[in-house]
């Protein structure tokens, strides 16, 4: 994934470049005839040098894999920043809680702990800071949303009728969910007979679904693929549109907030994904076991405070190493990069790098983001760079 060199021209400077290459081509031939064929190559090898989008460098300011008294992360499955107040709110849904740290890395607050009671969590997956700086936190397993104040007091509890909400953005008077995100997996009936699925969920401030965001695009009459086929992430860009990138798939369709299609395109990825399909179904002691061939693709999004798309993207295709023999429990740790998108243009401006495995990240200001990674000794840590 290092130095991966993208072939076409993503940008008017790499534009404005080609057209200087092409200038200096045609002046080639005059300068083979006048014996200055090195100067030449060596303009020629300049120029071309900013044709690629290789990956920028970044800089680590810090990182931490544990905090408090010898407390450490584990399955985290969201992590999201308050810009105005400068602090860090992470999801740590295997410890059933939400952790606050600012800019700095430095823990300010532990909110909550597993149980069903106010302020408490059964696998917490999503985050949304709301616009007075309060909090609301999608409580996956309890079926519930919580809301916190700005200084992290409990507010009330919506109960979602009928579905778990995984992420959500409360976007004026309604709640937009989705029902998988990050770490909570899919639920889904087995049973049942229709063949597309929501991709987003319009709640009321009460709970109650007042309208869902569908697309018939990719049917399926299994359950399981069409959850995985409809996974997406989830983010709202400056002038209110709804960017939705496909978890499995080269594909970000983006929608109005009436729910209506604008817009659907592709991005430059270094590899084709498969599309999802079933291997294996068995049924043991009322236990349903499915195994699926599926390359995941984009795993986490947003738009960041410059009004661009920032796309965390898999860099390798697990499936293809699995097809070429290797067993899943011997693969290597996931490469993985951060895309920036110009929304309007859909042109790939840059590529981020990042570490393997890297999970969830949340976009800063002054060109710094934070992200969760998982490192080979099983280590979950928290980074901050600057790109």
């Amino acid at each position: 994934m290092i130095g991966r060199t993208v072939s076409h021209f993503e940008s008017l400077e790499n534009i404005r470049g080609e057209e200087r290459f092409k200038n200096l081509l045609k002046r080639v031939k005059h300068d083979i005839l006048y014996k200055r064929t090195w100067f030449v190559f060596l303009l020629i090898a300049i120029f071309t040098s900013g044709f690629s989008l290789e990956k920028d460098p970044v800089k680590t300011i810090w990182s931490i894999s544990y905090f408090g008294d010898d407390d450490f992360f584990h399955e985290v499955s969201d992590i999201e920043v308050d810009l105005k107040r400068s602090m860090i709110y992470i999801a740590d849904s295997g410890n059933h809680r939400v952790l606050v740290f600012d800019f700095q890395g430095k823990l300010l607050k532990i909110i909550g702990k597993r149980g069903q009671g106010p302020a408490e969590f059964s696998k917490p997956t999503g985050i949304d800071i709301l616009e007075d700086s309060g909090v609301a936190v999608a409580d996956f397993d309890n079926r519930r949303i919580q809301i916190f104040d700005k200084s992290w007091n409990f507010v009330k509890t919506i109960i979602t009728k009928g579905i778990s909400v995984a992420d959500l953005m409360f976007i004026g008077d309604k709640i937009f969910g989705i029902s998988s995100s990050g770490l909570s997996g899919y639920r889904f009936t087995l049973r049942s007979e229709k063949k597309t699925q929501p991709l987003v969920h319009i709640l009321d401030k009460t709970g109650d679904i007042i309208q869902s965001i569908s697309t018939d695009d990719f049917p399926d009459a299994h359950p399981f693929l069409r959850a995985i086929k409809n996974r997406v992430c989830l983010t709202l860009s400056h002038d209110d549109k709804l960017y939705l990138p496909y978890f499995a798939m080269n594909l970000i369709q983006v929608f109005d907030l009436n729910g209506e299609k604008i817009e659907e395109f592709e991005r430059p990825l270094p590899f084709k994904p498969i599309a999802p399909k079933l291997l294996q179904q068995s049924k043991n002691e009322g236990i349903v076991r499915m195994s699926v061939s599926s390359d995941a693709v984009t795993t986490d999004a947003q738009i960041g405070p410059d009004g661009n798309l920032y796309l965390l993207t898999c860099a390798e295709s697990y499936s293809k190493r699995i097809r070429e023999g290797e067993r899943y429990e011997d693969l290597p740790p996931q490469p993985m990069r951060i895309e920036v998108i110009e929304p309007k243009s859909h042109k790939v401006l840059r590529y981020i790098s990042c570490d393997d495995n890297t999970r969830v990240f949340a976009v800063m200001d002054g060109n710094r983001l934070v992200y969760i990674y998982e490192d080979s000794e099983g280590e979950v840590i928290l980074k901050c760079i600057q790109f």
